[in-house]
């Protein structure tokens, strides 16, 4: 088959945190079909990555006719927009798979962490967060009235918040989570001293991703005897990066590294240690934390949207609620290091049942085809 994927930041050399989970999934679609990408709102060229051919558009009536001209057997979107329905859904009559992962179908009183009540773009946010509302309810009624437009969820969570945001019931869906590659996120056992090695690997762009929690719990436990023993990795890019980690310079067991990492190399920094600090404030699945968890970190995590589908309490990881509880969980494997190891096992196995690689390619190519 032909499959064409619409995705808007596709992960290429120039931009190595794009969407990698759309990049793993073309790769495996790859070894039965012909993929090609579509990404859009970039100066226009063409390339091949790791394989996978891509496509790049600065003008959206030009991706359109490109789609019809490429005339593919299955349509596959991520992170759908307004202008599609009409521009590229309605013109086409081929079958159509479209991933919600958040942006597309959460109102904006669910994203107010990102802004202060003074903020001047929280108006301009909120007007055109009601104008995707809109069109995704469209788009979903649209989906309603045919057999060939159906929608993923990477979580249970995610699709009960598009359903009530969009004032609406999703006729032909299902619940997929992003996969997880557990052959380059290999397992590896762990050692009692890893425990003492905590890893923080995150973008820094959006105060979602709670890094200013991580660095509170790192405060919290500077005051600890044990503190010294402990080393923190902090990687990470984006514009409230300085801002967030200013606090953690004076320590000296505190790396800070602001740098984006390619894909490849994230299994190397899994390997040198053993807890995954990412705490959140929404996340629809959590694909950093569950490699890290394929590979045997141990996840310090939120108490919140889809991440307890995800991770058990004190079973698979530590699911808290507050920066004084992510301080707690650390010092808790800190004293019980066969607790940790106990947890490390427990939490990889945990993720190759959940999304493993060849488990949810197989779920998606059962809907593609």
């Amino acid at each position: 088959m032909k499959l064409l994927i619409l995705d808007e930041n596709y992960p290429h050399p120039d931009n190595l945190m794009g969407d990698v989970f759309v990049h793993v999934r073309a790769k495996e679609y790859a070894k039965k079909h012909q993929v090609k990408i579509f990404s859009f709102f970039h100066e226009p060229r063409e390339f091949v990555y790791e394989g996978i051919d891509v496509e790049m558009f600065n003008d959206k009536e030009k991706l359109a006719a490109a789609v019809k001209a490429f005339a593919p057997d299955k349509l596959l979107i991520h992170f759908y927009q307004s202008w599609m329905l009409e521009l590229i859904i309605k013109k086409n009559t081929v079958p159509v798979v479209i991933w919600v992962h958040g942006y597309e179908a959460l109102g904006w009183y669910r994203r107010l962490f990102n802004f202060t009540w003074y903020s001047p773009v929280l108006l301009e946010y909120i007007r055109d967060n009601t104008k995707q509302q809109f069109h995704f309810r469209k788009l979903i009624q649209y989906a309603n009235k045919t057999e060939g437009i159906e929608f993923v969820f990477v979580s249970d969570w995610m699709r009960r918040i598009a359903e009530k945001d969009s004032l609406s019931k999703i006729r032909n869906l299902h619940i997929i989570p992003n996969p997880i590659d557990t052959e380059l996120f290999a397992y590896r056992s762990k050692e009692p001293e890893q425990r003492k090695r905590i890893l923080l690997l995150r973008s820094f762009n959006s105060y979602k991703y709670a890094n200013d929690i991580s660095v509170k719990a790192i405060e919290l436990l500077s005051v600890k005897p044990f503190f010294p023993e402990l080393q923190f990795t902090i990687i990470g890019m984006g514009k409230f990066y300085q801002e967030i980690t200013e606090p953690l310079k004076k320590y000296k067991n505190v790396e800070l590294q602001e740098r984006a990492v390619r894909q490849v190399l994230i299994p190397e920094l899994h390997a040198e240690h053993g807890i995954f600090l990412c705490p959140t404030r929404q996340d629809a699945q959590g694909v950093s934390m569950c490699e890290a968890m394929s590979s045997g970190l141990v996840p310090v995590t939120s108490n919140n949207t889809a991440i307890p589908e995800f991770v058990t309490d004190r079973e698979t990881g530590f699911v808290t609620n507050h920066a004084e509880e992510v301080a707690d969980a650390i010092e808790r494997m800190y004293h019980q290091p066969e607790l940790f190891q106990k947890l490390s096992q427990q939490t990889a196995a945990s993720v190759r049942q959940i999304c493993s690689l060849h488990t949810i390619v197989t779920k998606e190519l059962n809907v593609i085809e």
